[in-house]
């Protein structure tokens, strides 16, 4: 290891974070609060609340109702949500976004993703927030965006809250490794956010059967609510809500327990997993956040956790699902479903890197010795701005005509 040339990743962050916040672009974006890609603008209102925990703030980024509106409903509906949920947080910098436009999909517009990367990245850099304990919430419209946002970045985020939402029919399938909390009114028939609230938990249910100790999720039908319900009691007042919304929607049990639904409160209990045991990664349901001119680097959000695709899609892989393993005691890599081309980002926390590391891809088996780079610390540091994505090496998997080619470059 020490040949390798590699650095402690405290250093490699340090170094990054210290050229990033002399970065007057980035200084100006979080002086003036307000992000801008091309014709898009992404203003937002912050509030550091509490003295910094030892470990950096929490993040909370809230996103607001509306959408579909004239511009000052919209602004008002971004201004009540400035105090939704501030008084819940006691150590924390309280983000709202803008909707970048007035439309219904004004939280997940194609832009929105590269805003949302830059602004956490923003947020680690200058408020000293704790890259693991990133969280997302939204409200009616902003219940939408959460819905679409959260499995296209859910390596950025450690639980998400959804209130008063539509899932828009996403795949809620790259969520393996981040909790999701939803809740809607029984009455909330507009859209039939009720309903499809509970056809959601039902999908999630489906996916942590078939995937036990991931999924986690909790689902809250609000009884005798509609579109607006109780998800921000500071006091933690217990709020009725059905018990088992599988059985509500089909109308088999009635059943009413009262819980603490306060959305801080959920979101609090959990930290993110940067390097999971196990990935699951819908290709398909993916943003492109390569922006072109906007990073340091042309690789922006090619990666999902600890994989990596390059700027290959779902058709140039020639599959829709990439499923991998993590045995670090037996110092494997079990690639259970890939496409023609991946890459896996490791270091010595997740395997021993002085020994050969197994990788066990569509029935072969093969053995590769991870070459460590201080360049590969550089290159993922960049390509992610977190502290917690600085990764030693790499393998490359490549399917080739003759079978499988597995590599460290």
């Amino acid at each position: 290891m020490a040949e390798q040339a590699i650095i402690k990743p405290a250093e490699v962050w340090d170094k990054y974070r210290s050229t990033e916040r002399a970065n007057q672009t980035r200084v100006r974006e979080h002086r003036d609060k307000t992000l801008i890609f091309g014709a898009k603008i992404l203003k937002y209102y912050v509030n550091v609340k509490g003295e910094k925990p030892d470990d950096g703030y929490s993040l909370y980024i809230a996103l607001h109702g509306g959408g579909g509106e004239p511009v000052e409903l919209n602004n008002g509906a971004w201004e009540r949500m400035q105090t939704q949920y501030i008084q819940s947080i006691q150590h924390g910098v309280y983000v709202v976004p803008r909707g970048i436009t007035d439309t219904w999909d004004m939280h997940f517009r194609p832009e929105s993703f590269l805003f949302y990367d830059r602004l956490i990245e923003n947020m680690i850099l200058f408020e000293d927030v704790n890259p693991d304990k990133v969280y997302l919430l939204g409200y009616s419209a902003g219940g939408d965006g959460v819905y679409q946002i959260a499995p296209r970045m859910a390596d950025r985020f450690a639980a998400v809250n959804m209130s008063a939402g539509h899932h828009n029919s996403v795949n809620l399938q790259n969520l393996s490794n981040l909790p999701i909390a939803l809740q809607a009114g029984e009455n909330d028939t507009d859209y039939s956010r009720n309903v499809e609230t509970a056809k959601a938990n039902t999908a999630l249910d489906t996916l942590a059967r078939n995937h036990p100790g991931f999924y986690i999720h909790t689902t809250w039908i609000h009884a005798g609510k509609g579109h607006r319900f109780n998800d921000n009691d500071p006091k933690k007042t217990p709020q009725p809500v059905f018990h088992d919304p599988d059985k509500w929607v089909t109308g088999r049990n009635g059943q009413i327990s009262f819980v603490n639904t306060n959305a801080i409160c959920w979101l609090d209990q959990f930290e993110r997993n940067s390097r999971p045991q196990w990935v699951i990664w819908d290709v398909k349901t993916r943003a492109d956040r390569h922006g072109e001119k906007f990073w340091n680097t042309n690789k922006h959000g090619e990666q999902h956790y600890w994989v990596d695709i390059g700027d290959n899609t779902a058709e140039t892989l020639g599959v829709d699902t990439i499923i991998v393993g993590l045995e670090k005691e037996n110092n494997r890599i079990r690639v259970e479903k890939c496409g023609k081309y991946l890459r896996l980002l490791v270091d010595g926390h997740m395997l021993d890197l002085d020994q050969h590391v197994e990788i066990s891809v569509d029935g072969t088996v093969k053995t590769v010795l991870v070459r460590p780079s201080r360049e590969i610390q550089l290159e993922t540091i960049e390509q992610r701005g977190d502290p917690r994505y600085i990764f030693e090496g790499s393998i490359t998997v490549i399917k080739m005509e003759n079978g499988w080619d597995v590599t460290s470059p």
